[in-house]
């Protein structure tokens, strides 16, 4: 399991690029797989998977889509923590892996 210190450096670094760009869900797993290491399980990596989405999200990020749109390249989901939290969960359970970027979501901070 990952330490503290390193989750929070991990999140942090999450955190800020969310705020800078968007933020792809294979970077959210590619830490989610450095933090644990090789040999985690399926549910290992998606429990911390599941802890660090419900992270960013009160640090203000929020899963969406990438549009075709100039106006609008980011669709956030209209959904609150719980309903994204779920559906993400819902996503990765039904890849049976910790799937890509364009696979779930997206993540930035509207």
């Amino acid at each position: 399991m990952a330490n503290d210190e390193a989750y929070r450096r991990e999140l942090d670094y999450l955190s800020q690029y969310a705020h800078d760009d968007w933020l792809g869900f294979s970077v959210v797993s590619g830490a989610v797989g450095s933090l644990l290491g090789r040999g985690a399980t399926f549910q290992e990596q998606l429990g911390l998977l599941m802890r660090m989405v419900a992270d960013l999200y009160d640090a203000g990020a929020r899963p969406g889509d990438l549009t075709e749109s100039e106006q609008d390249p980011f669709r956030p989901w209209n959904s609150d923590k719980a309903g994204a939290l779920a559906r993400i969960a819902a996503g990765v359970d039904a890849h049976s892996r910790l799937p890509d970027s364009a696979d779930i979501c997206w993540f930035t901070v509207p």
